[in-house]
């Protein structure tokens, strides 16, 4: 049987995104990240490395606010950018990268790949938001050259008088660059909000988003959260500007596959498809009914014992006279029994009963 128009819409999907992670050459010259204080954005950025040393591309560490010792894959190049500024800190990138191509560019698959990782774009934005768009722009001068930036949404970035009031704001210039759109978040919170949705609740908030004074505390610090793995949301612009949009579930490494585990690569699946976000099927019992534990009321649907033998003993009215042979006789039964009352008598009409 051909597969459903569903199927395929996520078999591609997966395949797009398994592409853009291996960094495929025409995938995405420039792939953003956008992190909260809740759930960062460096799991998606180290299996970016992963994958590139795995392919064997070199990897280009522009660092704003990480120190080189916390860097917890292998780099090829670190360059610090405190103190620098932009023209010295462009030559600075260029000098690890190859010169640009004279020639048209070939689609030779022996190429070596180059991958520019950016910590934090907080710093370009607030000191640098009239060149960030010809900034990145320059990095990019061969089709063998990738990048990707972090952007950290909770910080917001300080409000100088030297940015026009017609100027967009830099989140909005770096998502009409990029290529690329990839939304982290917490599993758990993805997982507590589409509990609140099945119960017809209020979809709770973490963060910044509870307006709480005082210190910040994870959600994903807490104990009774034992749930292990970061939804991404990927928005993918193809050339041909149709775009692509699917959360996926990005899972550390599985101890039971071996091919996983020797290569050090993280698992990812649907978000549809995890166990936890799948809608439980219901169970029936032995003839064929939803069991009792799956439905959730505010009052008792279930008769005791007693309440069962009092049911059985009540007799209805004119209950002999539905049944064939009664105490009317043979033929009898089914027939309406009605002795008119007092009140009944008071109401009633003998010229409409004529008519």
């Amino acid at each position: 049987m051909a597969p459903s128009p569903l199927q395929q819409r996520r078999t591609q999907n997966t395949l797009l995104f398994q592409k853009l992670l291996n960094l495929r050459e025409g995938a995405s010259p420039f792939t953003l990240v956008l992190d909260t204080l809740e759930q960062s954005g460096w799991p998606v950025v180290r299996e970016f490395a992963r994958r590139a040393k795995i392919s064997k591309s070199k990897i280009i560490f522009i660092s704003f606010s990480s120190l080189r010792r916390k860097v917890s894959f292998d780099i090829d190049s670190f360059v610090p950018a405190p103190g620098k500024s932009l023209a010295a800190l462009r030559e600075e990138i260029l000098s690890h990268l190859p010169p640009p191509p004279t020639t048209a560019p070939s689609s030779s698959s022996s190429a070596t790949r180059y991958l520019i990782i950016i910590d934090d774009l907080h710093t370009l934005c607030s000191r640098h938001t009239h060149h960030l768009s010809p900034f990145l722009s320059s990095l990019l001068i061969s089709p063998q050259i990738s990048l990707l930036a972090t952007y950290h949404t909770d910080i917001t970035l300080p409000v100088t008088k030297a940015i026009s009031s017609y100027q967009p704001p830099s989140l909005t210039t770096l998502t009409y660059l990029a290529t690329a759109i990839l939304t982290v978040s917490s599993l758990s919170q993805v997982l507590a909000r589409k509990r609140a949705r099945d119960k017809s609740l209020q979809e709770p908030v973490f963060g910044l988003d509870e307006h709480r004074e005082g210190v910040i505390v994870s959600f994903n610090g807490k104990a009774t959260e034992k749930i292990i793995g970061v939804v991404v949301n990927i928005e993918l612009r193809r050339r041909s500007g149709r775009g692509i949009v699917e959360n996926f579930v990005l899972l550390p490494p599985s101890t039971s596959s071996s091919s996983t585990k020797l290569s050090g690569l993280s698992e990812f699946i649907l978000l549809d498809e995890h166990p936890l976000y799948a809608p439980a099927p219901i169970s029936t019992g032995p003839g064929g009914d939803a069991g009792e534990e799956e439905v959730e009321t505010t009052f008792n649907l279930n008769l005791t014992e007693k309440q069962k033998r009092d049911r059985e003993g009540v007799v209805m009215p004119y209950f002999d006279a539905q049944k064939e042979g009664g105490s009317a006789g043979p033929g009898e039964g089914g027939r309406i029994l009605y002795e008119m009352g007092a009140e009944d008598r008071e109401d009633f009409d003998d010229e409409e009963d004529e008519i």
